[in-house]
């Protein structure tokens, strides 16, 4: 910040043209409020870009910021909202912040008698149905989707995300079969879909029709949702398969990738394979990857093996940064 305002003193000497540096330089180092008193303290109101950039750091926040209603206000009065402001608000709006869902509707209302309508606007419609979508109203979300004229790929896998992720596995079935394109995003959202509603068998098919005859290449979400599918089905020489394609892809840099090949051996029975995974994955172990050796060795009787690993656990270095934000693996009067 130090910078930024010796970046700011020298701005006000030379005019604006270091304005934009300037407000980069400040949200770059976090402070919000020093980047809105930035833009108010200039008497001709800078560009509406400069203006969507604050908007976009608002909005991206994990929590609402005080800030957000009383600019996004500011902006309204200046008449500096564009399609592309409510495209930044909407595409960027936690789904964690349930209490800014009010000023999020108020906003699609503005956005319409503005006469900023999503069906002429792919990018736009997309993030409509996505803040809906990731607000779980999915009725909402369905509505706009409805509305829309012209639809794309984002858009199917907006809501076909949504309806996965809800449980609605009907319906995200029906709009899948209903989609013009499919990319790597739909596929994954079926199959991620279908193995955390427990149909298994549906998300290996799906995954194979996918792999085999769509020809589209999996990503690291879609290896990590359908590892635990073959675990559950015991379709360990599919398991095999992907572990092949995943490393040839350097997907198990990917630790939640490493973490469902560990658990897929396990579940298998192959715990030889899953203590091979476990000590490939290094330094990147988390919580999961420890708790899944311990309890793959416990499992099928190799209980020296799990103990010998518990104790390592809780003398490594490890184990403050694993305590932190976790539940503890075991009841603590075993200790």
């Amino acid at each position: 910040m130090e910078e930024a305002k010796q970046l700011h003193a020298r701005a006000l000497r030379r005019g604006v043209r270091l304005l934009q540096p300037l407000l980069l330089r400040v949200l770059a180092a976090g402070d919000h409020r020093y980047a809105a008193r930035l833009l108010e303290s200039y008497p001709a109101p800078p560009s509406a870009p400069l203006h969507n950039r604050l908007l976009h750091a608002l909005a991206s926040l994990h929590r609402p910021h005080p800030l957000l209603l009383p600019f996004f206000s500011r902006l309204h009065r200046l008449r500096l909202l564009t399609p592309l402001s409510f495209t930044l608000l909407f595409s960027s709006s936690s789904s964690s912040a349930s209490s800014s869902t009010p000023f999020f509707l108020c906003s699609h209302s503005l956005l319409i008698k503005l006469g900023h309508f999503a069906s002429s606007d792919p990018f736009l419609s997309s993030a409509l149905v996505s803040f809906y979508a990731k607000s779980k109203l999915l009725v909402e979300a369905r509505k706009v989707f409805d509305e829309l004229t012209c639809r794309d790929t984002a858009v199917y896998n907006a809501l076909l995300s949504a309806y996965a992720k809800g449980g609605l596995v009907d319906s995200a079935e029906k709009l899948f079969e209903e989609m013009p394109d499919r990319n790597v995003v739909s596929w994954t959202a079926m199959v991620s879909g279908y193995a955390q509603n427990g149909r298994h068998e549906e998300a290996v098919e799906t995954f194979l029709e996918m792999w085999e005859r769509a020809g589209v290449q999996p990503n690291e979400l879609t290896v990590s949702s359908v590892l635990p599918a073959c675990a559950a089905v015991g379709a360990m020489e599919l398991g095999r398969k992907v572990e092949e394609y995943a490393r040839g892809k350097g997907l198990l840099r990917n630790v939640y990738v490493a973490n469902a090949l560990l658990e897929m051996y396990s579940k298998c029975g192959s715990i030889r394979q899953a203590w091979q995974v476990f000590q490939g994955i290094g330094r990147q172990q988390d919580l999961c990857s420890w708790n899944s050796m311990i309890m793959a060795f416990a499992v099928h009787g190799l209980w020296r093996e799990a103990l010998a690993l518990f104790y390592k656990l809780r003398g490594s270095n490890q184990m403050v940064l694993l305590l932190l934000g976790s539940s503890w693996l075991v009841p603590m009067e075993v200790w």
